[in-house]
């Protein structure tokens, strides 16, 4: 009987509960989805490493196929090695704007 109890309140307080995305503290500053580079870099530093991941852009075709444009859509994934007893971060930006955070563990 507790068991269910605790499992019907368990269910009721689940869509109260949000995901939230990954922040990065760096000192005294936060850094999370839809911050800037450049206040990446001004906050935390440069990255421990770049990589820059090119990829075609593609538009919708008439016939709802893809056709290749002269467009190219640029990925940078900066890794940060915030040194010994933390997890190293990987930052993922598009255009100039960080779009994940993740935590390698």
């Amino acid at each position: 009987m507790r068991a269910l109890l605790l499992s019907i309140f368990g269910v009721l307080l689940l869509p109260c509960t949000r995901a939230t995305a990954e922040t990065l503290r760096c000192g005294s500053y936060l850094i999370q989805e839809g911050d800037d580079a450049f206040a990446v870099v001004a906050k935390c530093g440069e990255p421990t490493q770049r990589t820059t991941i090119t990829e075609p852009v593609y538009a919708s075709s008439a016939d709802g196929g893809a056709v290749p444009t002269e467009q190219v859509a640029y990925t940078q994934v900066w890794h940060y090695d915030r040194g010994p007893m933390q997890f190293p971060v990987l930052i993922k930006i598009v255009d100039g704007v960080v779009q994940s955070i993740h935590f390698v563990k």
